[in-house]
């Protein structure tokens, strides 16, 4: 019993010494690899954006183009200038990724909204200047660069998949990186 004890007693600091050791190497291991993924997301993000920059300008061209038929298009035209004026002013002020990103998903959430209520009324079908708007918008193809192989969405894919687990969720948290969402490209 006695030999038993000195064994633990030399196992025990030896065992949490290699757990110490351990826990500090992931938390060296884990930062680079966030820190990669991070830039990542951010290089795709700067290529995306000005893409998005002259989507939504095709966008507050068709609520202009809307904004004087009477009833829910109108409605709707105000919702998506609020929408374009919280992007610009997150464009402008350089708002972390994860924010403008937001911004960017409701701003395509209430383009679909204009564009379905648009679709919906007979004042907008008559109005060519308005349906031209509404097409020029509707043709655009900067959603589609978001998803691709080297797109914004992949990049954000692989930067999640770096802060999961149990020793990088606590390291993510403790450097904040923080979540960023994927760009919602389910278009209109």
């Amino acid at each position: 019993m006695h030999v038993f004890l000195r064994i633990l007693r030399v196992l025990v600091p030896v065992a949490l010494l290699a757990v110490a050791v351990a826990a500090v190497v992931s938390v060296l291991s884990a930062r680079p690899d966030l820190s990669n993924a991070r830039s990542r997301v951010d290089g795709a993000w700067s290529q995306l954006a000005p893409r998005l920059d002259t989507r939504y300008q095709l966008l507050a061209a068709a609520s202009t183009k809307l904004a004087s038929v009477q009833g829910p298009v109108h409605s709707v035209a105000g919702e998506v200038n609020t929408a374009l004026a919280h992007w610009r002013h997150d464009r402008q002020s350089h708002t972390p990724v994860a924010e403008q990103v937001q911004a960017a998903n409701d701003l395509e959430a209430t383009g679909r909204q204009l564009v379905a209520t648009a679709s919906a009324s007979p004042r907008v079908k008559s109005d060519a200047p308005a349906q031209a708007a509404l097409y020029a918008f509707l043709s655009d193809k900067a959603l589609s660069a978001a998803g691709g192989s080297n797109g914004f969405n992949p990049s954000v894919a692989a930067y999640e998949h770096e802060r999961r687990g149990p020793v990088r969720a606590v390291v993510a948290r403790m450097l904040g990186d923080g979540n960023i969402p994927a760009l919602d490209t389910a278009g209109v």
